[in-house]
C-alpha cells in the first residue's frame, strides 16, 4: 500500500503535467502564429514537436491518474507498462513529424526563399525558455523532496534539459541570423535557419528510433537465448545434491529483465531453511551472469 507521502507526490506530479499541458498548448499556438508571420522553418519545427507532445502529455496524465487509484497501489505493475507505451507512442509520432519538417526544408530550399522576420522568432524562444526553466525547477523540487516520483517525470526532466540547451542555442543562432539579415546577407541568414532545422529534425529522428527500441523491448516478453538457458542448466547442475528432482523451468525476457522460475522436487526430510539457502545461492549465481534477473524457486515436496 502506498503511503500518504507517495500519494501526495503523485498528485503533485499530476498537477505538474496538467500545467505542462496547458502551457505547451499556449506555446504551440504562439509558435504557429510566429511561424506564419516570420516564415521561419525552425519555429515551424518547434510548433510541430509541440503538437505531438500535447498528445503524449494527455496520455501521461491518464497514466498518472491510474497510478494514484487504490487498485493501482495493490497492482502497480500495469502502469509501468503504460508509461513504456506512452514513450513508444511519442517516438512513433515523432518520425512522421520529422519527415514533415525535412519536406518543408526541401520545399523552402527549392523555391525562392521568403524574407524571414528573425525578430519575431525571439518572442517564441523567450516564452519557450521561460516555460522550460519553470518546469525543470518544479520537476527538480519534486524529485529532491521524495523518491516516489514517476519514471515519466524523470524522463521529462532529462527531456527539459535537452530542450533548454536546444532552444538557447537556436535563439543565439537566430540572433546571428538577424544580424546577418540587417547586414544585407539574407541568403546566409536563411541558410542558418535551414541548417538549424535539419539538425533538430535529424536529432529528432535518431532520438525517436532509440526511444522506440528501448520501450519496445520493455513492452514485449521474449524467450531467453540458448546461452542463457544453458547457464540455468549449469546452475542447476552445480546444486544437484541439494534437491531430489527438477520440474518445470519457466524463463523469459521482460524488457531488460530476465525472469526465471524453477520447480524443484524435495524430500520430506528437507527443512525450509535448506530450501531458502538453495534459492539464495542459485539467485546469486544467476546474478553473476544476468545483469537484471528476477528468480523464484518453486518447491515441490514429494
Amino acid at each position: 500500500m502506498f503511503t500518504d507521502d507517495i500519494l501526495k507526490t503523485r498528485k503533485e506530479i499530476k498537477r505538474f503535467f496538467i500545467a505542462g499541458f496547458w502551457t505547451l498548448l499556449l506555446e504551440t499556438l504562439l509558435c504557429l502564429y510566429i511561424a506564419y508571420i516570420s516564415n521561419s522553418v525552425i519555429i515551424f519545427t518547434f510548433m510541430l514537436q509541440n503538437s505531438l507532445s500535447l498528445i503524449v502529455y494527455f496520455f501521461a496524465i491518464i497514466a498518472l491518474d491510474l497510478s494514484i487509484k487504490d487498485n493501482s497501489y495493490k497492482f502497480p505493475y500495469g502502469t509501468g507498462r503504460l508509461e513504456n507505451f506512452i514513450s513508444f507512442f511519442q517516438a512513433g509520432l515523432s518520425l512522421p513529424g520529422a519527415g514533415i519538417v525535412l519536406y518543408s526544408i526541401w520545399k523552402t530550399s527549392v523555391n525562392a526563399p521568403p524574407t524571414i522576420s528573425f525578430g519575431y522568432t525571439q518572442i517564441a524562444f523567450l516564452y519557450i525558455n521561460l516555460r522550460l526553466v519553470m518546469l525543470k525547477w518544479w520537476a527538480n523540487s519534486i524529485m529532491k523532496r521524495s523518491d516516489a516520483y514517476s519514471p515519466i517525470l524523470k524522463a521529462y526532466n532529462v527531456y527539459y534539459t535537452i530542450c533548454l540547451i536546444e532552444t538557447i542555442l537556436s535563439a543565439v543562432s537566430l540572433l546571428v541570423a538577424l544580424y546577418l539579415q540587417h547586414s544585407h546577407m539574407v541568403l546566409q541568414a536563411r541558410i542558418i535557419d535551414i541548417l538549424l532545422s535539419v539538425i533538430v529534425a535529424t536529432y529528432w529522428i535518431v532520438n525517436s528510433l532509440k526511444v522506440m527500441k528501448e520501450n519496445f523491448e520493455a513492452l514485449i516478453d521474449l524467450p531467453l537465448k540458448e546461452a542463457d538457458q544453458l547457464m540455468i542448466m549449469k546452475t542447476l547442475a552445480e546444486q544437484f545434491n541439494q534437491y531430489e528432482g527438477i520440474g518445470y523451468i519457466y524463463s523469459r525476457t521482460s524488457g531488460r529483465q530476465k525472469i526465471i522460475e524453477i520447480e524443484l522436487n524435495f524430500s520430506k526430510n528437507r527443512n525450509l531453511s535448506e530450501i531458502a539457502d538453495l534459492q539464495e545461492a542459485m539467485k546469486n549465481r544467476l546474478a553473476q551472469h544476468f545483469s537484471d534477473v528476477k528468480f523464484n524457486l518453486i518447491p515441490v515436496i514429494k
